[in-house]
């Protein structure tokens, strides 16, 4: 049973949705308006969906998303931001790394939107592949990594964008990045996928040894000082998500 709970002051809108899903044998749904106390979402049982208006009254969408992120990993709730307006790319990143999933808006096709909770639900290797040129992966990836201060002397910062955007044309390839995705990055660049691995991995020490601490921990919440950096597939993993939400906010 999927369990849907939805976080928006539009009565309309969640009687909409909870018309649709009650037709749905593998769906339970439960909405509200508004949270009095972000903190009261932990009352709540366990959703593996929250839909969550990024306006939702009083605190705003992105403190529940704080607070749902401090109950549950993305593993065990995915959260699916909706809005009425476009949020402008600086609010979607900072929803993305906040631990939103998804990013809609509306109005919106609520079969749809079953289609993309289905999706997200599914294991990362089967997630459906994105269209998307190097050129728009490296615009992207290339402001989040300014931000991180990893250094683009480095043959590394070449490989992640590379492995970042051949992981979004084949997901499947993050379960396997020492048999499938060091090498093909190798082969585009003429190095073997030792050598891939190994310049990802010292640009990332850089940045985690002289970049902006705050900016990486900001963008990376599940990696404690504690631990140190994430590793490559990791960092691809992440960027590959910041990647989708950035996409889907630029249509």
């Amino acid at each position: 049973m999927i369990r849907v709970l939805q976080v928006d002051p539009d009565e309309a809108f969640r009687s909409e949705v909870t018309t649709y899903f009650s037709r749905l044998d593998d769906f339970a749904y439960e909405g509200a308006g508004s949270l009095e106390d972000p903190e009261a979402i932990g009352a709540i049982d366990q959703p593996r969906i929250v839909l969550l208006d990024l306006d939702c009254p009083p605190w705003g969408g992105l403190a529940v998303l704080q607070q749902i992120r401090r109950l549950w990993s993305s593993a065990q709730t995915k959260v699916i931001m909706v809005s009425q307006t476009p949020p402008g790319e600086r609010l979607l990143a900072r929803a993305a790394e906040l631990g939103a999933d998804y990013f809609l808006l509306r109005p919106l096709d609520l079969v749809i939107l079953e289609k993309r909770i289905r999706q997200l639900l599914q294991p990362a290797a089967q997630a459906p592949a994105l269209d998307l040129s190097l050129r728009q992966v490296q615009e992207i990836c290339a402001g989040y990594f300014e931000r991180m201060g990893l250094p683009p002397n480095y043959k590394g910062y070449r490989y992640l964008i590379e492995g970042i955007w051949l992981a979004v044309q084949h997901p499947e390839w993050l379960q396997a990045v020492t048999r499938h995705l060091y090498p093909a990055i190798g082969q585009r660049f003429a190095v073997s996928g030792a050598q891939v691995e190994r310049d990802m991995r010292y640009a990332l020490e850089a940045a985690w040894e002289k970049g902006n601490l705050d900016q990486l921990y900001e963008i990376f919440p599940n990696i404690s000082p504690n631990r140190g950096k994430p590793t490559n597939s990791e960092f691809i993993s992440r960027m590959v998500h910041l990647v989708r939400l950035a996409a889907q906010l630029r249509g």
